[in-house]
């Protein structure tokens, strides 16, 4: 069965990092926001920081459309998903517009997509109208020259036109903008002036995390004025209401679960990485999602039958966490009684032994894991992965093949060998990248974040298995 998407919506583009995609898709949103609009906000790529302030300005959770990760209904999935009850959608894109993954062999075919991965892609795949964002703090006519090229790269590109950013002058501007119409015949839609104020930290692994940035808000209300005051936001929004219909295939809902089902989600400054999807996906194959707080309560919630744990967390947040005995008391004797436990990145962190900080602090975790952690380098682990199941578990049986993302600066330093691997992993390209997190029982731990999107049978597959040790168990004592 087939349903049509007819959302107003843009995709913000840029020619390369850092320049300014993010504060023009959040100003967008910001100055949209203001004008009684309900703005969904979606970030081409796994990225979760930056998505976590697209869902701030439009006080709604922000969709990750990766065509690597989800494929292309995935993608077009994800768009009709989030855009429900939305009155248009900005796109954040990621690093430059045409920058992707590479090729993999089977991408490789003739007629195949050039740019498999990149926000060019996600762009026809939703049939997105494109801004381009260039940053003109250190050039003039050559802004032209980039315009030209992006529109020649791809002539099926529904490029609509620039919006210059760090614009030293009203004259500046003009100059920038007769050269864009002259040689690229595109409008410059905006241009947005250098404003300290509108800059947003950064920190070693991308922006600083949206529960660390005191002052989130005066910065957006800084944004959302300034693309009021530089940006033809009326040209925009008729632009944007121009977008193709998107025809998606829609798929039958899961079938809910026979009993109820409760699962408890780790959610608090230290546990907030989580696709909206994937809890989504296990509502609705059946599970009440039950949030719960690792640093500030003593106990799981009364009733669960799983626990999901996902997040990263800095090293102040790691003595908290540690300080709090009777949580990981707790949770381990969830795990000594069955219950299903599934934890990514920062939740496999949590469930070590121990984790030793950037500052060269021991601090005693719950010690689920006979493993000892360490955040420790300046270059993070990151990429795409291909990945598969090692052994039958909560995921899907052995040699179930799946797709994550890890961007990580940790590793186990002792205990690594203990227990049997979640994952044999490769990488986008192909590269053998040896075996990686692991499985006990029920408990399964990764390093990798999955979006359950890819294959909502996987959400149908922990709710099964928490209802199986849910039968196993019953009839037993509170576990907590």
């Amino acid at each position: 069965m087939l349903d049509e998407v007819t959302i107003p919506r843009l995709l913000v583009a840029g020619a390369g990092t850092g320049t300014g995609k993010t504060t023009v898709a959040l100003g967008l949103a910001a100055a949209l926001s203001r004008r009684g609009r309900r703005v969904q906000t979606f970030k081409v790529g796994p990225d979760l920081v930056d998505s976590a302030y697209l869902a701030h300005v439009s006080g709604r959770p922000c969709r990750n459309l990766d065509a690597w990760l989800l494929g292309d209904e995935g993608v077009r999935r994800a768009l009709a998903r989030g855009s429900v009850d939305a009155d248009c959608a900005i796109v954040e894109g990621a690093l430059g517009i045409f920058d992707c993954h590479g090729l993999r062999p089977e991408e490789g075919r003739p007629g195949a997509y050039p740019f498999p991965g990149s926000s060019a892609e996600v762009a026809r795949l939703v049939r997105a109208p494109v801004v381009l964002v260039l940053d003109v703090g250190a050039m003039g006519e050559t802004a032209a020259a980039i315009a030209l090229g992006v529109r020649q790269m791809d002539s099926r590109l529904r490029l609509i036109g620039v919006v210059l950013n760090n614009v030293e002058s009203a004259y500046h501007a003009r100059l920038v903008e007769d050269a864009v119409w002259s040689a690229a015949t595109l409008p410059v839609l905006g241009a947005l002036p250098r404003i300290g104020a509108m800059a947003i930290p950064e920190w070693r692994l991308g922006l600083q995390p949206l529960t660390e940035n005191s002052r989130t808000d005066s910065v957006l209300d800084t944004l959302a004025g300034a693309v009021e005051r530089h940006c033809d936001l009326d040209l925009v929004e008729r632009l944007m209401a121009a977008a193709e219909p998107l025809p998606v295939s829609s798929r039958a809902p899961l079938r809910g679960g026979v009993e109820p089902i409760r699962l408890g989600v780790a959610f608090d400054d230290a546990f907030n990485f989580y696709y909206p999807e994937n809890l989504e996906l296990l509502e609705e194959a059946g599970a009440e999602i039950v949030p719960f707080s690792p640093l500030d309560d003593r106990a799981v919630p009364a009733g669960v039958d799983g626990l999901y744990l996902s997040g990263r967390f800095a090293d102040v947040v790691a003595a908290r966490l540690s300080a709090n005995r009777p949580m990981a008391e707790s949770i381990a004797r969830a795990h000594a009684h069955g219950m299903p436990i599934y934890a990514e990145c920062g939740g496999l962190l949590y469930l070590a032994r121990s984790l030793r900080t950037h500052d060269g602090e021991v601090h005693p975790m719950v010690g689920l894991l006979p493993v000892d952690a360490a955040m420790n380098g300046e270059t993070p682990r990151a990429g795409y992965r291909d990945l598969r199941v090692m052994a039958d578990c909560l995921l899907g049986g052995a040699g179930t093949r799946l797709r994550g993302h890890e961007f990580h600066l940790s590793s186990a330093v002792d205990g690594a060998d203990c227990l049997s691997p979640t994952y044999s992993m490769h990488d986008c390209g192909g590269e053998p990248l040896g075996c990686e997190g692991w499985i006990r029982g029920d408990l399964v731990v990764s390093l990798v974040h999955l979006h359950f999107g890819q294959d909502p049978a996987i959400a149908e597959r922990f709710v099964a298995r928490m209802v199986a040790a849910r039968r196993i168990r019953h009839g037993e004592a509170a576990l907590v």
